[in-house]
């Protein structure tokens, strides 16, 4: 690539760069080897045909990051230089798109994001299958519309990764031992936009009982708002933000179906520039309410499910302070049976 582009490239990305090498991406060693030339005269032929078109692709980059040099020297506008940059981008991508270790390294889930290429090709993995499962269990298990209208929500436009006592991150919808949430999960959002934006990271359950409606109701187990993400941070940084809500472990009740815990990353007002400080929250209000309240928007969300064990007693000695509640099946009515829980004498009426 010549050097000229390496340069415009290099300013062009400044604070992407710098913001990324901030950040919590690891790269691993590449182990790809380059293929023999002079074996397949086919290959030796195809392997000119990418190498001339990369060349032209990355002269065509190098052209875009100079007018965009340009652009940012004479003051222009921010939706000139948002043109200018995806264009910049796209060239620049495809420059690389058929490189066969940019490809290989892509298969392993070795992503250097501080390269374009590899940002477009991340971001097409997540909108792949990954996406699709997800939006296919939010619905199959009712986690949307229960917590929001799918609607509103839309298609989540980050991916959100739930990692419970240490261990690889969780498919969405995967059953857990309630034990291993007794800790705060560790949240990584990648944003695929090198903005640094506020979110609030807020989890939930959508199936805590409810003994006086007869039914189940949403319960917030914790809410971090402030967090700042973007492509070069996307680990959450809870330290760093406003805690609104302290985090309670789950604890499904004794005799209750599994539970359906969600976490969700929303961005906040003013494009993720708005701070939210201060803000009188409950932990029996509805998600509805508090994304209307707030402005909030939907930017990524996963979700896992967890059922009574011996351990969510000891949330309930040790945490909450109080007894463990016992629920079950409602008795079936009898006839032979009174109001006291007594058994009728059948002689009482002679």
């Amino acid at each position: 690539m010549h050097a000229l582009y390496r340069t415009f490239a290099a300013r062009a990305l400044a604070r992407r760069t710098l913001v990324l090498r901030s950040g919590s991406t690891i790269r691993h060693q590449s182990t790809y080897k380059q293929p023999a030339t002079g074996v397949n005269p086919a290959y030796d032929e195809a392997l000119k045909v990418i190498e001339a078109y990369s060349s032209k692709k990355a002269r065509e980059a190098e052209a875009a990051a100079a007018e965009l040099k340009r652009a940012q020297d004479s003051g222009a506008d921010s939706a000139a230089l948002g043109l200018l940059q995806q264009k910049w981008f796209d060239l620049a991508v495809e420059s690389r798109i058929n490189d066969g270790e940019v490809l290989w390294n892509a298969r392993q889930g070795n992503y250097d994001l501080s390269q374009p290429v590899y940002q477009h090709l991340k971001c097409e993995a997540w909108r792949g299958r990954p996406l699709e499962i997800l939006m296919q269990r939010l619905l199959q298990m009712y986690v949307l519309p229960d917590m929001l209208d799918p609607r509103v929500v839309g298609t989540p436009e980050s991916q959100l990764h739930i990692s419970l006592g240490g261990q690889p991150a969780i498919e969405p919808g995967s059953a857990v031992d309630p034990a291993d949430a007794r800790a705060p999960p560790a949240v990584e959002l990648v944003t695929f936009d090198e903005t640094p934006r506020l979110h609030t990271l807020a989890m939930l359950d959508l199936d805590a009982p409810c003994e006086a409606e007869q039914t189940f109701r949403e319960q917030f187990h914790w809410i971090v708002s402030n967090l700042s993400f973007s492509l070069g941070a996307s680990k959450a940084d809870v330290a760093s933000g406003s805690e609104l809500l302290a985090y309670v472990p789950p604890h499904p009740a004794h005799g209750t179906p599994a539970h359906r815990y969600v976490v969700v990353a929303l961005e906040q007002g003013d494009g993720g520039q708005s701070r939210i400080d201060g803000a009188e929250v409950s932990r029996d209000m509805t998600m509805r309410e508090f994304v209307a309240e707030h402005g909030l928007r939907v930017a990524g969300i996963s979700f896992f499910r967890a059922a009574w064990n011996e351990s969510v007693d000891e949330v309930y000695r040790d945490v909450l302070g109080q007894p463990a509640p016992r629920y079950g099946p409602m008795p079936t009515p009898s006839k032979h049976i009174g109001p006291d829980g007594r058994e009728i004498n059948k002689y009482a009426n002679y």
